[in-house]
């Protein structure tokens, strides 16, 4: 079920308030006047100066770890770098130990004229 509206306006309703607003005398407190004009005052000050918050800088060596990862990243990339390093230096000879059961070498593989680009390459010029 629906209610009716009031046939009235809200500016009708709110004129009787100040009807009997008008009506009262019309003098205003000084010192009410001075509190009020205090306390804004007083808040524009407040929010017109937010707090500085303190910046926290950190050592150029804790800027490069973050940058890089954080130390789980650093740990990782030494390891790598110093194995390239290790197998940069080593001498290819010296991996054999790396042979697991005998299994053949990728350059035992290659070394087939079967996969030689440059065989192939020869056969079609001597063909003819």
């Amino acid at each position: 079920m629906m209610e009716k509206k009031p046939d009235i306006s809200p500016d009708q309703q709110l004129a009787a308030f100040f009807d009997a607003a008008k009506a009262k005398n019309g003098k205003v407190n000084a010192a009410f006047l001075e509190n009020v004009m205090a306390l804004a005052v007083g808040e524009t000050e407040v929010r017109a100066k937010p707090p500085i918050a303190p910046v926290a800088t950190a050592p150029a060596f804790t800027k490069l770890i973050r940058s890089l990862g954080g130390w789980k990243s650093v740990t990782a990339l030494t390891a790598c770098t110093c194995i390239g390093i290790v197998a940069g230096y080593v001498a290819p000879n010296s991996l054999d130990y790396l042979d697991l059961g005998g299994a053949q070498t990728i350059a035992e593989t290659f070394d087939d004229d079967g996969f030689s680009v440059a065989s192939d390459i020869e056969t079609l010029f001597q063909e003819g």
